[in-house]
């Protein structure tokens, strides 16, 4: 249920965005768009710095994937910026399209994690574990090709590709949370 309200907010979301790119933009909604999305890059930039500064503090408290997604995350935001400043509905798509990128070189990293900690101790991470890794990263490699196949395609495609990000992302989401709980001997409330 929460993954097809999910769909819909970003659906109607996406809707709005179209209506208000054929409304001639105003100074100030530009000027707004340029801040928010400095914004979202200080955040990302203090985020990785968090962790840096975690693992001076104690070498490797932050494990080098970990490390790796705050950096995309901050190349995603300096995409957006670079948008935002720019203007123009061609490189929104551009954006997602990075984000992909970055969604294909973290599930690599999880998965090649994995397997480099098996190779250090056998049976770290277990078989279904490191297939599942496995699987995540060939879905989000695939995402990033159909992406790019879009490039040209109506707008209308390219947003429902979005949505599909979105979704796998939340599904991500879902298996972390729900393998992080599971340790602890908790629960998430949607298992109940």
């Amino acid at each position: 249920m929460t993954t097809e309200v999910l769909i819909a907010v970003v659906g109607w979301c996406a809707l709005g965005q179209l209506t208000q790119q054929a409304a001639a933009p105003d100074a100030a909604a530009t000027s707004v768009d340029v801040r928010y999305a400095r914004a979202q890059l200080e955040l990302a930039d203090a985020n990785l710095s968090r962790v840096r500064e975690s693992n001076k503090k104690v070498a490797g408290a932050v494990p080098r994937n970990v490390v790796a997604e705050f950096q995309y995350d901050v190349e995603v935001a300096k995409a957006r910026l670079e948008r935002a400043r720019g203007g123009g509905a061609g490189k929104e798509f551009q954006v997602w399209l990075q984000r992909a990128e970055s969604e294909r070189r973290a599930a690599e990293d999880r998965w090649k994690s994995a397997v480099a900690a098996n190779e250090r101790v056998p049976g770290t991470v277990g078989a279904l574990d490191v297939e599942r890794l496995r699987l995540r990263a060939e879905v989000a490699t695939l995402q990033l090709e159909r992406g790019r196949s879009l490039v040209g395609a109506s707008r209308e495609a390219q947003l429902e590709w979005e949505v599909e990000l979105l979704d796998n992302q939340v599904q991500r989401l879902k298996e972390e949370a729900g393998r992080a709980t599971s340790f602890i001997g908790l629960y998430p409330v949607w298992v109940w």
